[in-house]
């Protein structure tokens, strides 16, 4: 496994979202390709066995071409996609440029939490049509303030694209593995345990989740919100010492918040990853209505007795409200863009029957807010400008 080999890579994938990563590996004088995705990705190139990588060209600009695409077809119409905006003379031009004008080379996968998860010989055989098109191509060069207007274009640009555009696609093949794809991990380093957890257990993961995904995918959302905050005011499926019933998903308990985080999942397979859009915009929904329900009973909870009692394994857990803002979050799978307006009415519902805020994200979509809004203020604040 390349992260066994050369542990340092792990250093520099945290400082990545989600996207491509060419590397170089000097002792061995070759390019490989890494790419840090959610696990539905993943799972989809491994089950096609290949990515459709679409190189962008563009007419609203100076240049000839605006980046890369990497596209996972779950669905033809709507696949998952990887965005990579390219500049000229950017150290990611010149190292994409090339890791796939080479015929061969290996690609890796890793997941939010930079946890190796497949391995690979990739194989590209247009690699010499490759070379040639980006070698001919130009590009904007770099300006910070204009980014998210590039990654809009590449967006609206796919989104438009003809069956020319998908024949001129370039087909990496997922070829011999370089080790099992049927592995487990299980994470023995601090950051992946040891929160409050009412289930004390070690931290496994793996790219298939059959069943019941919640408790994996609870500890990830877990592992992300220590990011920002204090492990120790992190509480796990936490329960009522009223009831005994679970209070919430995921409890952050800081100096001037209580954030309540219910999670919806589904299992991460190919017969969930093959289903139709229709199927999974309506499973999202379902899942978004049951858990803004969910959310409301303990927000309501939490307000009408100024804090809450939680259990622990010898006593209970005293939690005041004392002045801190009560703050609730519905976290899903995905999300499609044209159907926010629709999936936020009962988390809005909850907002206004409580008047408590209240946030819709995905799973991606927390991801990065922890990677870059890494203190507990700018968290906050972020949350709160999504209900502006």
């Amino acid at each position: 496994m390349i992260s066994i080999r050369y542990p340092l890579i792990l250093q520099h994938l945290q400082r990545l979202d989600y996207g491509l990563q060419p590397v170089h590996l000097p002792n061995e004088d070759k390019f490989i390709l890494i790419i840090k995705a959610p696990k539905e990705v993943i799972l989809t190139a491994r089950t096609n066995n290949e990515i459709k990588v679409y190189l962008i060209d563009d007419n609203s600009t100076s240049a000839s071409h605006i980046g890369l695409i990497a596209a996972f077809f779950d669905d033809h119409d709507e696949p998952l996609v990887i965005k990579t905006p390219l500049f000229k003379g950017d150290e990611m031009l010149r190292d994409i440029s090339l890791v796939l004008a080479q015929n061969k080379f290996d690609l890796y996968f890793f997941d939010e939490h930079n946890r190796e998860l497949v391995g690979v010989n990739a194989l590209n055989v247009d690699f010499e049509r490759f070379s040639s098109e980006i070698g001919k191509a130009s590009f904007v060069e770099f300006n910070r303030s204009e980014i998210w207007t590039i990654i809009k274009r590449l967006d609206d640009r796919f989104g438009i694209r003809d069956s020319n555009d998908d024949a001129c696609a370039y087909t990496i093949s997922l070829g011999e593995r370089l080790y099992p794809d049927d592995i487990s991990i299980i994470d023995i380093r601090d950051k992946f345990f040891g929160f409050n957890d009412s289930e004390q257990s070690i931290a496994m993961s793996s790219l298939e989740r059959e069943g019941n995904p919640g408790p994996m995918q609870e500890r990830d959302i877990a592992i992300m919100m220590s990011r920002v905050f204090d492990r120790n005011g992190i509480y796990v499926n936490p329960y009522r010492n009223d009831t005994n019933k679970e209070l919430t998903d995921i409890l952050v308990v800081t100096e001037n918040n209580l954030i309540f985080i219910q999670a919806k999942d589904s299992p991460n397979t190919e017969e969930i990853l093959s289903r139709s859009i229709k199927r999974k915009r309506k499973t999202i929904r379902s899942h978004i209505k049951k858990a803004s329900d969910q959310l409301q009973g303990a927000l309501t909870y939490s307000h009408d007795n100024n804090g809450v009692v939680i259990k622990n394994a010898d006593d209970k857990i005293t939690i005041p409200l004392a002045g801190r803002q009560i703050v609730g979050l519905v976290l899903v799978r995905e999300m499609f863009d044209d159907d926010y307006p629709e999936c936020s009415v009962p988390v809005l519902n909850v907002v206004r029957s409580l008047e408590i805020p209240s946030v819709l994200l995905d799973y991606a979509g927390l991801h990065i807010m922890t990677q870059n809004l890494t203190s507990p203020a700018l968290f906050i604040n972020g949350l709160f400008d999504m209900l502006v």
